[in-house]
């Protein structure tokens, strides 16, 4: 069983993991999603429970945090995939000031090599609440515009 990894690109808003949680369960019926982020954010006494409840509110979504810097926490989540399940990442990593074109870092690549899910690729506009999807089977792409 291979499970959906979400490669969603560019992020540059705070508010793109939350628009995103959204748009995946109410247009494109994924549900119950996982999204690692910054332990910054997952761990924050306040951001980290008004972004558990609102995953959970509109689509059964969870957050976790990511260390990125740990090898356990990439396998982790590759055992996450090969159970079936899905993971949403935003590839280029949490540098927002970096602006849209900065480089992926290695570890979505790792995954999709590792774990062969299918992969769905959503860009975001940040002028309109569209999101445009191309997907693969096993490390092909879908595309998606948000």
């Amino acid at each position: 069983m291979t499970g959906l990894l979400v490669l969603a690109r560019p992020h540059v808003s705070l508010l793109d993991g939350p628009r995103l949680a959204w748009w995946l369960a109410h247009r494109r019926g994924i549900r119950n999603a996982l999204f690692p982020v910054d332990p910054a954010y997952a761990r924050h006494p306040l951001c980290a429970p008004l972004l558990r409840g609102y995953g959970w509110l509109v689509g059964g979504h969870r957050m976790v945090p990511l260390d990125t810097d740990s090898p356990f926490a990439l396998r982790h989540l590759a055992q996450i995939l090969m159970a079936g399940k899905t993971i949403v990442l935003f590839p280029q990593g949490t540098g927002l000031k970096e602006g849209p074109d900065r480089p992926d870092r290695p570890g979505a690549q790792w995954l999709i090599e590792r774990a062969r899910p299918q992969v769905l690729t959503v860009t975001i506009s940040q002028d309109r609440f569209i999101l445009a999807s191309r997907s693969l089977h096993h490390a092909q792409s879908l595309e998606s515009r948000l």
